[in-house]
Formats: C-alpha cells, sequence, structure tokens
C-alpha cells in the first residue's frame, strides 16, 4: 500500500480542492491547475473571507430594509411594537443616556 498523498488544485471558475490519495499514479483534473499547500490555504482563506463579507452584506441589507418598513410603518401612525412585528425589525434598546 502506497502513502498517501496530497494534491492541491484550482480550477478555472476560481474553486479550490484538496486531493488525498495513495494512488501511486494519480490522474488530475484536467480542467485544474495544481497549487502549493501555501497556495491552497491562501486562496481557500481568500475564499472564506469573501463568502463571510457577502453574508455580512446580505444581513445589512436585510436589516436596512427591516428598519425602513418600521419607519414607514411608525410614520402611517402603527404603534411601535405592531411596526416592529410587521417589519420584523428590532430597534435598539433606549439607553440611560438617551434620557439626558
Amino acid at each position: 500500500m502506497e502513502a498517501d498523498q496530497t494534491f492541491y488544485y484550482e480550477f478555472p471558475n476560481g474553486a479550490v480542492q484538496e486531493r488525498v490519495t495513495n494512488e501511486v499514479d494519480p490522474q488530475h483534473p484536467a480542467d485544474a491547475r495544481l497549487l502549493t499547500e501555501d497556495e491552497f490555504n491562501s486562496k481557500w482563506q481568500a475564499i472564506e473571507a469573501a463568502q463571510a463579507q457577502r453574508q455580512a452584506d446580505t444581513e445589512a441589507q436585510e436589516n436596512a430594509r427591516s428598519k425602513d418598513a418600521y419607519d414607514a410603518l411608525i410614520a402611517a401612525g402603527f404603534a411601535p411594537g405592531v411596526a416592529q412585528a410587521l417589519s420584523g425589525y428590532i430597534p435598539p434598546q433606549l439607553t440611560s443616556e438617551d434620557h439626558g
């Protein structure tokens, strides 16, 4: 039995893959570029950071939409509790500093 070998690939769409095999002469994907472990780790971290940023951007957009809906409901005369329930927006709690 051969020892495990690890290969790192990058595909044309930017995806990366780690493959561990004990094949003597492994066949590599035709459309993939071989990477070093450091290159793979760097690209993997960049992909994870981009995904986290997209998630944060999506959450910020959803929060802004909810707040806009809440503000519109308040402006239309709805009670804060009703506006909160309908919009899904939870306004920040007032602190003692807000009462001046």
